[in-house]
């Protein structure tokens, strides 16, 4: 190549995905958005994260990884659960075990809760690194409930009745616990 060709400047293409710095910006990870609230029935009502009336939500992200977790904190008491479910659970009231072969979830009669007041969390951890698959409830910091034998692709799930009303927390604000070894649910992203 001559002189002349070695200072042509880059074509305008070129020179504006230059300039615009995408070498540097490679290296950075993409922020996930967290997971959110999607399919509800049909007297739900779904504001932001606040879940009220009377029936099921289900998260819009399965749970794949090996051991997430997310909670709930209770605005106003009544009748709840949450926990994890399939897709094509019925979302039309409180889902418990008792109601749906295929919902995993700790109600607010459950033993072991107690009475719950405003202000309270209860936390989900699934843990799917080893078989059987394991849903650990907490209220607080303190394990409640455990069950085990989880089939399928789940969902998170919340359900509300009687007044009762509860913000999901997949890590849009602190969690305000915890377990050792999990972390908040990833949204699944498609990689095509």
């Amino acid at each position: 190549l001559g002189p002349r060709a070695a200072r042509r400047r880059p074509s305008r293409m070129s020179w504006c995905c230059w300039n615009a710095g995408w070498a540097e910006k490679e290296d950075e990870p993409v922020p996930l958005a967290p997971v959110g609230l999607s399919s509800h029935g049909p007297e739900v009502k779904v504001s932001g994260r606040n879940i009220c009336g009377t029936g099921s939500v289900l998260g819009d992200s399965p749970v794949l990884q090996d051991k997430g977790y997310f909670e709930a904190k209770v605005l106003s008491p009544g009748s709840f659960a949450i926990g994890v479910a399939i897709k094509d659970s019925p979302l039309d009231g409180v889902l418990s075990p008792d109601k749906a072969a295929n919902a995993w979830t700790i109600t607010h009669n459950q033993s072991g809760v107690g009475p719950v007041a405003a202000g309270d969390v209860l936390g989900c951890a699934i843990d799917q690194a080893d078989y059987p698959v394991q849903v650990y409830f907490y209220k607080g910091s303190t394990l409640v409930h455990q069950v085990s034998g989880i089939r399928g692709e789940v969902l998170p799930v919340f359900s509300v009745a009687d007044g009762a009303e509860l913000e999901a927390n997949f890590g849009h604000s602190e969690y305000a616990f915890m377990p050792n070894g999990f972390q908040g649910l990833i949204r699944v992203v498609s990689m095509l």
